[in-house]
Parts: structure tokens; sequence; C-alpha cells
């Protein structure tokens, strides 16, 4: 059986609140990344715009990873956080 390569492992999904008429709805738009440097990247820059997000690495990855809204902060600036 042949291996599959992993080629965007690591992902960063953010809130895009738009508006629809007088309400207010809430998506989510999610782009992959090759690397985690590039992924934090993205999520420094997004932090900067005030949105929420939540990164993390895809299914396939050979680790899986989930850092949540309280930990990007973190994870950013290279501090631990939890691998699980």
């Amino acid at each position: 059986m042949a291996r599959r390569t992993v080629t965007d492992c690591w992902f960063v999904s953010v809130e895009t609140p738009k508006l629809l008429g007088r309400r207010s709805v809430s998506a989510r738009q999610t782009e992959t990344f090759p690397t985690e440097a590039e992924a934090k990247r993205h999520a420094k820059d997004m932090l900067s715009n005030r949105n929420k997000i939540f990164a993390g690495t895809l299914l396939s990855a050979p680790v899986r990873r989930f850092i949540s809204g309280s930990e990007i902060d973190s994870w950013i600036n290279g501090e631990g956080t939890n691998p699980n």
C-alpha cells in the first residue's frame, strides 16, 4: 500500500462576521498551510484584525493538535501548548 504524503497539515480558521439585511451572522474561513510557522504568521495577521480564530493540524497529520482561542497568543509567541 502506498503512503500518502501530507502537503498541507496545518489550518487556521477565522470567524468572519457578516451582515445579512438587519441581522448579523458569522461564518468561518479556513486556510491550510504546509508548516506550523506559516500557520502562525497567518494567525498573527488575523489576530491583528481582532478576528476570533483557532488553529490546528488536519486529521491526516501524523500528530493531531488543536489550538483554541484562549491558547492562540501563547502558540503564536512560541510558548508551550498542550500537544493534544
